[in-house]
């Protein structure tokens, strides 16, 4: 859940007000809900969306496994400002569907009241209190073999979440449907659900958001690109129904490990902050975590990620149930592409202002259409990694050949050399990365 903290944190350095809570009701709500008595309730951390509590209980037999198993202590979490209910709705039914259909360790929701004029001063969720540490707190002292290890329970969630099929693109929710509008901090408004890929991305370069009749302009020639490489790759079942339960922001930070012993390596023990997570295509679940990916100031981390990443693959793809489901994986990474990658960086993560997206939209157009563009864009001499049908990477000669088919072919993978020349782009584009 977002802003959730599993340990005694620091308070944020730049911290709003304090919001005006009565802890005494918390503490009622608190003791019904969960059949022990709250004693006791500590302020872990104040940000910009949210304030942490944690609560301690006495003992009872007839409270949750969960709540005896972390020391009679859960989390109480509250979220300030305009409450959207529908986000937090959501953010609740993707933590409960991942509990009763899957293995991955999330936090168990004990009650929520999202009313932002309750007794208690402020929409709130109670939820369980997970041990362990984020992992981008662990991960630079880990060893190779640890990281491995680490990477290997990751790639055990992304085969689960990618073993969770629906028909259709949008946010989970408790309708008898289970699948609402996609709730994104870059749309104004919910929007779907969608029935294919194609539907959700235009969503985002929507003429009808467009205020300015440039923009508008550039969002028709953004949706032609796009209809245009989903045509050029109507085979790719990584681009097709059904789909997939997608995590919005799966990092480091919202990984929960603990540390074991020496030689036992760590062990995952929660994945944390469901906020605006989706069901949509295979494609965006299946990318390398961006603490493995390179970049060009870290050089010195090349051959250790390079490692790192032949590691990943093929832990997903031996965490794979079915010849098919292997066979999607590999082509997903083998076929990335500046075109999705992209058109995620810069119309899918954040709510920008009217010129930021006139900026991103013509450099998008641009890079498209010169084929200059790269799927990753950390590193400037960035190559494909490609992989064999077994998961193994195949070796450098075999990618440097494949990049100059790429290139001058289809340009599916590298520059997407597509016809955008037509498009209306401006020659002397003045805008540049």
């Amino acid at each position: 859940m977002s802003s959730y903290s599993s340990a005694d944190e620091a308070y944020d350095s730049d911290e709003p007000p304090e919001l005006e809570l009565n802890l005494g009701r918390l503490m009622d709500h608190a003791s019904r809900a969960l059949n022990a008595k709250c004693i006791g309730a500590k302020k872990l951390t104040r940000g910009a969306s949210h304030e942490i509590f944690t609560l301690q209980f006495q003992e009872a037999a007839e409270a949750p496994a969960s709540l005896a198993q972390a020391g009679f202590y859960c989390v109480a979490r509250f979220t300030r400002g305009d409450s959207n209910s529908a986000k937090s709705l959501s953010e609740i039914a993707t933590a409960r569907y991942l509990k009763r259909f899957t293995e991955i360790p999330v936090p168990e929701i004990y009650y929520h009241d999202l009313d932002v004029d309750n007794d208690v001063g402020a929409p709130f969720v109670l939820m369980e209190k997970i041990p362990g540490r984020r992992l981008h707190s662990l991960w630079d002292d880990l060893s190779l073999e640890n990281k491995k290890s680490a990477l290997s329970q990751i790639a055990s969630v992304l085969a689960q979440l990618a073993a969770l099929q629906f028909d259709q693109i949008g946010s989970l929710d408790d309708s008898e449907h289970g699948i609402g509008p996609v709730i994104s901090p870059c749309l104004e408004q919910p929007k779907g659900p969608f029935q294919s890929t194609g539907e959700y991305l235009r969503s985002f370069v929507s003429t009808e958001s467009a205020e300015s009749p440039e923009l508008k302009n550039l969002f028709h020639q953004t949706q032609e690109s796009i209809d245009q490489f989903l045509t050029r790759n109507d085979h790719a079942a990584y681009l097709q129904p059904p789909f997939c339960l997608i995590h919005a922001d799966f990092d480091a930070q919202n990984m929960l490990f603990l540390e074991l012993e020496v030689g036992s390596g760590p062990r995952l023990v929660g994945l944390i902050d469901f906020e605006y997570a989706y069901t949509g295509p295979l494609h965006f679940l299946y990318e390398y975590p961006i603490f493995i990916q390179d970049v060009s100031w870290s050089k010195e981390l090349y051959a250790e990620n390079a490692v790192l990443r032949a590691h990943f693959v093929r832990a997903i793809y031996e965490a794979l149930p079915t010849p098919d489901a292997r066979s999607t994986f590999i082509a997903s990474m083998n076929e990335k592409s500046f075109a999705m990658s992209a058109f995620s960086n810069s119309f899918m993560t954040m709510k920008c202002s009217e010129k930021t997206l006139i900026n991103s939209v013509t450099n998008y157009i641009k890079d498209l259409r010169d084929g200059t563009g790269l799927p990753y864009s950390g590193r400037l001499d960035y190559t494909p990694e490609l992989y064999s049908h077994e998961g193994y990477p195949l070796p450098t000669d075999t990618t440097a050949k494949r990049e100059t088919q790429d290139s001058a072919g289809d340009g599916i993978r590298l520059g997407e050399s597509s016809p955008l020349g037509d498009l209306g782009m401006d020659e002397d584009g003045d805008l540049s990365k």
